[in-house]
């Protein structure tokens, strides 16, 4: 970012410019032709162009009131919606999660997978460590399918969803896929209910608290 104070529109303006296209990724100063200004939310707006040859993309420059850069994506991403029940729960499984989406938003469905299923393996095993805190570090080195069925087993339907889960995000790591009537979507899907099923077990838990 650098400071650049300028005349557009018969007003100074001062703001601070991004030094880097956000299209190319390359550092350039971009050339600012046009500028709005939101009345409805105090905004400022400025149309610009990238200087980089190969590039002369255009792009948004928009400011809060206080001239502060708003944040703009334009890789078409969306931030998953996580519950802050599974944000105190597992940090690491929402960060990878996040991840995950970074890279399916972005077509790299040979890394997305691998990532999703890392993500649920941390939110499994967060979870079993909750619930049996005297057990951290045998749950943190045992494998997936052990933890599974090690302390999940007086859950059956659980059990069976959470197996299933692992089974179609393994074959995100294998060279041979054993299952084609499933995809990413169908894995996102299953780590989508199980973190409802952990979101009701602690809500439960809070207002049981809250009530006693």
């Amino acid at each position: 970012m650098h400071d650049k104070q300028f005349y557009l529109d018969g007003r100074s303006h001062k703001i601070k410019i991004p030094d880097t296209c956000p299209h190319c990724g390359n550092i350039m100063e971009p050339i600012i032709f046009h500028y709005y200004f939101d009345n409805s939310i105090q905004h400022s707006i400025y149309t610009c162009q990238c200087t980089v040859q190969s590039c002369h993309k255009n792009f948004v420059l928009e400011y809060d009131p206080i001239s502060v850069l708003i944040d703009y994506r334009y890789d078409g991403f969306q931030k998953p919606t996580i519950s802050n029940n599974i944000k105190k729960l597992s940090p690491i499984f929402e960060a990878t999660f996040t991840e995950a989406s970074i890279a399916e938003a972005k077509h790299l469905n040979n890394i997305s997978g691998l990532a999703f299923r890392k993500a649920f393996e941390f939110l499994v095993k967060d979870f079993a460590i909750y619930q049996n805190e005297h057990d951290t570090e045998k749950i943190r080195t045992n494998s997936l399918n052990n933890v599974i069925d090690m302390y999940y087993k007086d859950m059956p339907k659980i059990k069976e969803l959470l197996h299933i889960t692992r089974k179609i995000g393994n074959d995100e790591t294998h060279y041979y896929r054993n299952f084609d009537e499933v995809d990413i979507s169908d894995l996102k899907k299953l780590i989508y209910n199980f973190s409802l099923y952990i979101n009701m077990i602690l809500d439960i838990e809070e207002f049981s608290k809250k009530t006693s």
